[in-house]
């Protein structure tokens, strides 16, 4: 493959829970997109929903993302190409994945969820990683990438999902997700 050798989406449930940018998550997040020489990829979707958060308003008038992706270690990706039918399908299943997984209806699943399941599967289609990792807190969106992604002829080892505090040990720490 010609790829980056892993590609890192970051969902905006580990974004927030890192909060303000001087926050010694934050500084984690950064680091780790340092010691894996990677730079972090998040969806349209997700971005509107860290720099319109009320919460992470709150805590700087720059939003910490804007900030990542000015020092150049995080980057809003374009929305995924709805007209590749691959693309297309496993944004769909994404949505009837995590409305099972999560007892509630698919109008409910998040924009977010579908684009970052979208572009990890347009990123392999593309050539342009040779494997993804999906960072995410919320367990049915990263059960959704592992299990829909390898449908499209991936082998199981090309994707990868864990937790903000597996991705970066600090993201962990007296962490409590809103899951559980």
């Amino acid at each position: 493959m010609g790829g980056d050798t892993d590609v890192v989406f970051i969902d905006s449930s580990v974004l927030i829970s890192c909060g303000r940018r001087e926050s010694a998550r934050f500084r984690a997040l950064a680091r780790e997109a340092s010691q894996r020489d990677t730079v972090l990829r998040i969806p349209p979707a997700v971005y509107a929903e860290v720099t319109d958060d009320p919460a992470v308003d709150a805590y700087t008038t720059e939003s910490p993302v804007d900030a990542a992706v000015q020092e150049g270690w995080m980057t809003v990706m374009d929305s995924p190409s709805y007209v590749d039918s691959d693309v297309s399908a496993v944004m769909d299943q994404t949505r009837r994945f995590i409305a099972s997984a999560s007892n509630r209806s698919e109008d409910l699943v998040e924009t977010a969820d579908a684009q970052i399941v979208g572009l990890a599967l347009e990123s392999l289609l593309a050539d342009t990683a040779d494997s993804v990792i999906v960072v995410t807190n919320d367990i049915p969106l990263g059960e959704a990438a592992a299990s829909l992604i390898p449908e499209y002829g991936f082998d199981t080892q090309q994707v990868t999902w864990c937790t903000g505090g597996e991705f970066a040990g600090e993201l962990g720490e007296d962490f409590v997700s809103e899951f559980d």
